[in-house]
C-alpha cells in the first residue's frame, strides 16, 4: 500500500518547504510519494521552490494556475489528488515538519471505511532554523496544539466519491471541515490520532490580516465568515458532493494561460463611479460571449476635488463614487459566484488606485 502526500503551495519561502521535505526523507516508512502543487506562484518563488522539491526523489512538482488567479487551495488539492498514485492520500501543509514515525502512523491508520485526522503542534516564533532542521522538538518548543488543521488521510476512492474539495472556497477557511463533513455524509467514520507527530513552523496567521482595507494582494471582506456560512449550509443539506456543480480538473489553467491586455477583444476603462461599475459588471459583462474582456477601473481624482465636495455638501445631484476597496470586493464577488472556473487575470496596482480585470468568456 502506498501513501500520496499532497501539498498545496503559493508564494512562500523555500526554506520551510525544504524543512518539511527533509523531515520526510528521514521517515522510518518509505512507501509514500509527495505530489507538490504550486498554484500560481510568482516566478521569484516558483523557480526556487521547484529546485527544492525536485531535489527529493520521492517528490513531483506541478505548476498550475498563474499569478492572475485568486488563491484556491481546493483546486490545488483536487489537482494533486488527480496525479496521486497511492491508494490513500494525506493532505499535508507546507509549514509542517514530520516526526520520523509520522508516515508509518498514517499508514497504520488507513481504513477504507474511515478517515483520520491528526493533532498539529504549533512551534513558537523563537524556534530557529537550526532547531527546526534538527527536528527534535520538546514541549518547551511548542506554543499550543490544534485539532482542526486540514491534515487528513482518506482513501483516494472516497476522495473522488465526494468530488474532492469544494472549489467555491477561495482564500482561506472552511474547505477542510466541509470536506470532512461530506465524507461523513458519504458514510465514513471519523477517527482522531492524538500522537505528537506534526510540527507547524511559525508564520503570521491569516486571521491577523485586515480584509476590510485594500491591499495589493487581493482580499475579500469577511471571506472567512462567508466560507463558514457555505459550509454550514452544506452541512445542513447533508451534501455529499458540493452543491455548486464542479468537475475536478476538466479545465486547469496553466502559467502560459495568463491573459494579457494585448489579447483583449473588448476593452472598458472606467472611473470608480458606482453606476458605471455596476452596469459594466451586471449588464455588459454577462452579455459578452467568446470574448476576452479587459476592464480597468481607476480612482477618479474628481471625487476628491473641491467641486465634488461642494456639490455633495449642497446635496446637488452628482455621480456617486465607490471606494477602490468596494470595487475590489464587487469584482471578487462576481469571480467567486460566476467566474471561478474561467481563465482570468486580476491585479491591484501597487498604489491601490487602479484595478485590472481580464477575463476569457
Amino acid at each position: 500500500m502506498k501513501l500520496s502526500i499532497l501539498y498545496a503551495y503559493r508564494n512562500r519561502d523555500e526554506q520551510r518547504i525544504k524543512n518539511s521535505l527533509q523531515s520526510l526523507a528521514l521517515q522510518t516508512a518509505t512507501s509514500f510519494e509527495v505530489v507538490f502543487v504550486d498554484y500560481g506562484s510568482e516566478e521569484v518563488f516558483a523557480e526556487k521552490v521547484q529546485k527544492v522539491v525536485e531535489s527529493f526523489s520521492f517528490a513531483s512538482y506541478h505548476y498550475i494556475a498563474h499569478p492572475g488567479l485568486l488563491w484556491n487551495k481546493s483546486k490545488a488539492l483536487n489537482y494533486a489528488a488527480s496525479k496521486a498514485v497511492g491508494d490513500y492520500v494525506f493532505v499535508a501543509d507546507v509549514d509542517i515538519c514530520f516526526d520520523v514515525n509520522a508516515v508509518k502512523t498514517i499508514l497504520d491508520s488507513t481504513d477504507i471505511n474511515k478517515y483520520s485526522l491528526f493533532k498539529l503542534s504549533y512551534l513558537k516564533e523563537e524556534v530557529d532554523q537550526e532547531q527546526i532542521q534538527l527536528g527534535h522538538f520538546k514541549d518547551v518548543h511548542i506554543k499550543h496544539h490544534g485539532l482542526v488543521n486540514g491534515m487528513i488521510v482518506v482513501s483516494k476512492e472516497a476522495f473522488f466519491q465526494v468530488e474532492g474539495y469544494d472549489e467555491f472556497y477561495h482564500f482561506y477557511g472552511s474547505e477542510d471541515v466541509d470536506f470532512y463533513q461530506r465524507l461523513q455524509h458519504l458514510g465514513l467514520i471519523e477517527q482522531k490520532n492524538q500522537d505528537t507527530l506534526f510540527f507547524h513552523q511559525w508564520h503570521r496567521i491569516y486571521n491577523s490580516i485586515n480584509d476590510s482595507v485594500l491591499e495589493a494582494t487581493p482580499r475579500f471582506f469577511n471571506i472567512k465568515k462567508i466560507n463558514q456560512q457555505h459550509y454550514l449550509f452544506q452541512q445542513a443539506s447533508k451534501a455529499i458532493k458540493p452543491v455548486l456543480a464542479q468537475k475536478i480538473n476538466t479545465v486547469v489553467w496553466k502559467k502560459e494561460d495568463k491573459l494579457s491586455p494585448k489579447e483583449a477583444t473588448l476593452s472598458y476603462h472606467i472611473p470608480n463611479d458606482h453606476a458605471k461599475v455596476w452596469h459594466l459588471l451586471n449588464i455588459i459583462l454577462p452579455s459578452c460571449n467568446n470574448e476576452i474582456v479587459h476592464i480597468t477601473i481607476k480612482e477618479d481624482a474628481y471625487f476628491t476635488s473641491t467641486k465634488f465636495k461642494i456639490k455633495k455638501k449642497l446635496k446637488k445631484s452628482d455621480r456617486v463614487p465607490m471606494s477602490m476597496k468596494e470595487v475590489n470586493d464587487v469584482i471578487l464577488e462576481r469571480i467567486l459566484l460566476v467566474y471561478r472556473h474561467h481563465n482570468y487575470t486580476y491585479e491591484i496596482a501597487s498604489d491601490l488606485k487602479t484595478i485590472t480585470f481580464l477575463i476569457q468568456l
